[in-house]
């Protein structure tokens, strides 16, 4: 909703740095909604990808901290549990997009040329995020038999990975993105 409602900016701010003749414009815009799918459809697979591999590294850094011999379906199993709040982050984000309201052009201009990555960090991972995070390591603590200690590193290692590549490769993208 949020990118519907300030799709008029970022319309007129891809205009003013690319020059497109009005078959170019029809063509992009008649291609959004297709990729607006597509991103959909990808998202949604992506959670199933996420949680098994999310599963998977919870089971191995349990099993290397000599947590008990578990199967890998039980625990994904166990793990389905821990995305309650993320029912309810989808709720937050639906109401942030109701509500939402575009800024005013140069805002905008500099919101894309200079985004806060700690801003968009806080609003995807707030207290939603948290509380799954909590869900997890009990998970893992009764599922493994673990210490609360050993399952939170069972469980923050992987994550702490998860977000460095993240970090890296949006540093990337943006270094290849500032060249061009």
């Amino acid at each position: 909703m949020i990118q519907q409602k300030s799709q008029e900016l970022t319309n007129q701010y891809t205009g003013e740095m690319i020059t497109l003749t009005d078959q170019q414009k029809e063509a992009m815009q008649s291609i959004q909604g297709l990729m607006t799918t597509i991103s959909v459809i990808i998202g949604i697979v992506s959670v199933g990808v996420a949680w098994a591999a999310k599963s998977f590294a919870f089971h191995m850094s349990s099993r290397i901290l000599g947590g008990t011999d578990v199967s890998i379906s039980s625990t994904i199993h166990v793990i389905a549990y821990t995305y309650i709040p993320f029912i309810f982050k989808g709720l937050l984000d639906v109401f942030r997009g109701l509500t939402y309201s575009p800024p005013p052009y140069e805002e905008f201009v500099r919101q894309v040329e200079n985004p806060d990555i700690l801003l968009d960090f806080v609003r995807d991972h707030n207290i939603f995020f948290l509380w799954a995070l909590v869900l997890m390591v009990i998970a893992v603590r009764e599922q493994y038999t673990l210490s609360t200690g050993r399952a939170f590193v069972a469980v923050a290692v992987p994550y702490a990975l998860y977000f460095l590549l993240g970090f890296l490769m949006s540093s990337v993208g943006s270094q290849v993105a500032g060249g061009i």
